[in-house]
Formats: C-alpha cells, structure tokens, sequence
C-alpha cells in the first residue's frame, strides 16, 4: 500500500514549473519573447494576431528551438547532489496569414507549454519522481478586422497535450516501477487587439483564455508478486489545466531602432489541486495540493536594423508561480532571469532567416515541502532558436 501511495505523487509532474515556452518565434526569441506590439512578423498569428490586419498579402513562418536545461538538487546537509540528464526537447512552430484590405485570416501551429526533466536512476528522490515529459501542442486559427488605427482579432486554439511520467517504487527491500503516459485534447478561446498610436509607437493586447485537458491512458506497474493485486496495468485519468495568459506590448520604432516591452499576466492559480484517477478501485485515487500563484513576467529588447541585417537583444524576469511548501523535483522551480541574443538576415525578396541564442537562469530555493525530497533546486538553461520567414 506504501508503494501505491507514493505513485500519487506524480500529480505535480503537470505542473513543472517554467513549462510556459515564451519564445515561440526565432524573431521574438532575440528579444526574450517581447513580441506583442511587433508588426511585420508571421509569427505574430501567436503574439497578436491582430497586427497582422495590415493588408500585407501572404506571410509564412517555420523554425525551432532546441532548450539544453540543466537542474540540480543539494541535500540540505551536503551529503548529496544530483543534476537533470536526458536530451533537448525539439520545440516546433509553424505560421500562416493572409491579410487583404481591412481583413485577415491565419493559424498558428505552435509548443506553448511543455517540459523534459529526467532525474538519474538511482538518485534520493527517485521514489518520488525520475523522469517527465509534457508537451502541448496548440492549434489556434484566427481572423481578424481592421477599423482605421484598431486592428482586432479572435478565434479558437485547440490544445494536443501529453504528459508521460516514470518513476520508481519503494516496497522497502526491493524496487518497482511505473511508467505513465496520457493524451487529450482542449480547446480555448483568443482574441487581441493592436493600436497604432503614434507614427512611432505601437500597442498590442493579447488574451488567450485558459483550457482544460482532460487526459487519459495507461498505467503500467513493476512491482513484487506481492504488491501485484494492489498495481495492476490500468487506465488512468487526470487533466491539465493551461492558464489563461494576458499580455499587454508597446513597440517603438525610429530609423533603424525599435524597443519593444511586455508585460505578461499567466493566471498559474488554475494549479490550485491534481487528481490523479486510477479505474481499479484497488489503487486509490489521490488529490494533489499545488497551490500556485498567477504572475506577472516582464520582457523587453532592441533591434537595430542595417541593409539586410537585423540585431537584437534582450532581458526578461519571469517570478516563479510555485511556493517553498510546494517545491520539489516534481516542481524543482525558481524566478527565472533571461538574456537573449539574436538576428535576421534577409536572403532574398521577402525572405529572412532568423536566430536566437539565450541563457536562461534558474534562482536556487530550499523546499520547505515536509512530503517530497527536501534540498535545495536550482539550475540554468541554453536555449538555440532557428526560424525562416517568407513575405508574399
């Protein structure tokens, strides 16, 4: 019973803190994901569909980013350490639109959440949680009208979400395992609106509402012959719960220069309880306590733009959504503080080809969680975006 207890406090896996993926653009990556009042990008189907209305003809957008996380654990008294391992986690995007008179349609097919975190084997809190993968894949077409100055857009975003979780079980003189792995589907409502101010300046409104996923696979258990009518191979349940996300953008524009800035609400307080529903009643359902807090993140960067060439630069403050009485390798969390780099180069009529460099800081928190692995979490993150856009 120990064991089937402790498989339950998988729950929080969903809930790995900095699984929101700002920078789903090459283009905004290069600015730490300010992106909201930027015109003239494919890739604002995401950031703000509406300042896209402008009349442009055809605008495409591919690209990647590769994130090379690294977190780390401290016991409190020093007698042990452990680091994350495993591979980058390739994070796709795909955009199209199509703007015309005072309308315009579009999609973005993009990775707004997701996260890979893999705990060695036999490391301290390997009864609580050794490896995570959740991934959402988001499909949000949009159209959009355009009155004079104001520009508005809405439409629907359907999310594809995965969460798969391995772990091991403690039957005290002996280890089992559990591997999960659930799908579903959600879907959501957006709408955003861009302003032209000024000559000069520029702002954007941008909400996507929040979605439940309701989630559903298999369960399947190692276990001693002893424990096996308490573990049996099963189907499990559970959900996400995405946030509602609002971001509020200015640009300025002079030249060859433009500053653009941020501000962004995620309402993580959606991450209030988990439960994890097993279908053999001899495996007892739990409910997970998170408690998370909505937070406001800042981002602002440059550009400078000369010939074919355009440079950028950036920095970002993303606060943690998570508390200490909550913190763990389940949700090894921290205030985030990035710096990017990046660029474009035109390559042709229309064409450019875009990319980013940016370090990722994770701030070190002790966890004052008296149920999970009490240590101390920190760590840091490369993150390498690449991105080609074509104007038609």
């Amino acid at each position: 019973m120990r064991a089937v207890i402790l498989v339950m406090m998988l729950a929080g896996t969903a809930r790995a803190g900095g699984y929101a993926i700002p920078e789903t653009a090459a283009s905004a990556g290069g600015t730490a994901g300010a992106s909201t009042a930027r015109t003239g990008d494919a890739s604002a189907a995401w950031y703000d569909p509406a300042a896209l209305v402008d009349g442009s003809g055809w605008r495409l957008g591919a690209g990647v980013m590769l994130p090379m996380a690294s977190l780390s654990a401290t016991a409190p008294d020093g007698t042990w350490r452990a680091s994350t391992q495993g591979a980058p986690l390739p994070v796709p995007q795909l955009f199209a639109s199509r703007a015309a008179g005072d309308w315009a349609v579009g999609v973005a097919v993009t990775v707004p959440y997701g996260g890979d975190v893999a705990w060695p084997a036999d490391w301290p809190g390997r009864h609580e949680i050794v490896s995570t993968q959740m991934m959402d894949v988001r499909i949000a077409p949009f159209v959009g009208w355009r009155f004079d100055r104001l520009r508005i857009a809405a439409g629907l975003h359907v999310d594809l979400g995965r969460l798969a979780i391995a772990k091991q079980l403690d039957f005290v003189d002996t280890d089992g395992k559990v591997n999960m792995d659930l799908h579903g589907v959600g879907v959501g409502g957006d709408a955003s609106a861009f302003v032209t101010a000024t000559d000069e300046v520029d702002v954007g409104v941008s909400y996507k509402s929040r979605t439940r996923v309701p989630l559903s696979g298999q369960a399947n258990f190692t276990a001693p012959d002893a424990f096996s009518m308490k573990t049996p191979d099963q189907d499990v349940r559970s959900e996400l719960q995405l946030p509602d996300r609002l971001a509020v953008g200015g640009a300025w524009h002079s030249g060859a220069w433009r500053a653009l800035a941020d501000l962004e609400v995620v309402v993580w307080s959606v991450n209030r309880t988990q439960v994890i529903d097993f279908t053999q009643s001899q495996t007892p359902d739990v409910t997970q306590v998170n408690d998370w807090h909505t937070t406001v993140a800042a981002r602002g960067g440059g550009e400078w733009a000369s010939g074919p060439f355009v440079a950028r630069a950036g920095l970002a403050w993303d606060p943690s959504p998570a508390s200490a009485e909550h913190l763990g390798p389940i949700a090894p969390d921290g205030d985030r503080v990035e710096a990017t780099v990046g660029g474009s180069w035109r390559i042709g009529d229309g064409t450019s080809v875009d990319a980013f460099y940016g370090y990722l800081h994770v701030g070190e928190r002790a966890s004052t969680n008296p149920d999970s692995t009490m240590a101390t979490y920190g760590g840091s993150a490369h993150l390498l975006g690449l991105g080609i856009r074509v104007d038609r």
